[in-house]
């Protein structure tokens, strides 16, 4: 049985759709369609300046399409990065800021982002998925964070929270039922101040 994670890469705001997958001993990567199957091993670790730090990254041997490559690889801590990670890379001679995100993760908090600046609420499926619970009604008050939807999708249970604290003006899904990218699951209105 494989195991298989997808990410999202941005490197020079540029994206790209990045999966891996584990087969036994090799892990098969593929970037925008194009498979994959690099050998690379740790050559030596980053130096700490404690013994309790923990620096990620080091020095790589790379073997891709019978090419070998030493790559050097940092994590850079970002005061914005969210959930992802940013790297330090230098392969081949070129120098690379990469941030790498968990792509359930990605759409699950930009779908956040994107309702929470208006008076009303439109969640909306993230991704594809089947609705394996609705926790509110209409006419139901939530807080900021609750969650309304259980979206299950990518084999995983998504909670589905509301940007906002309001009154549910309309459900739109009932359990069970398949949903598509995008499509309308509930829609909140902010609550007024008094």
């Amino acid at each position: 049985m494989s195991n298989s994670t997808k990410y999202t890469a941005t490197i020079k705001n540029q994206e790209y759709a990045l999966t891996t997958q584990k087969q036994g001993n090799q892990t098969i990567v593929t970037v925008d369609g194009i498979e994959q199957t690099p050998d690379w091993h740790r050559i030596a670790s980053l130096a700490s300046h404690t013994s309790e730090q923990r620096t990620e990254g080091g020095r790589y041997s790379l073997l891709l399409n019978g090419q070998s490559y030493e790559v050097f690889a940092r994590r850079m801590v970002q005061p914005d990065e969210g959930s992802g990670q940013t790297y330090e890379i230098q392969l081949a001679g070129q120098y690379f800021m990469v941030t790498i995100e968990d792509e359930r993760i990605r759409l699950l908090e930009g779908s956040a982002r994107k309702n929470a600046q208006s008076n009303a609420a439109r969640i909306q499926a993230p991704m594809p998925g089947l609705v394996v619970n609705t926790l509110v009604q209409p006419g139901d008050t939530v807080n900021a964070g609750q969650t309304v939807v259980v979206l299950e999708a990518m084999k995983m249970e998504n909670d589905l929270p509301s940007p906002i604290s309001g009154t549910v003006k309309e459900l739109k899904v009932n359990t069970g039922q398949t949903v598509e990218q995008g499509q309308l699951l509930v829609l909140i209105e902010a609550t007024q101040p008094a």
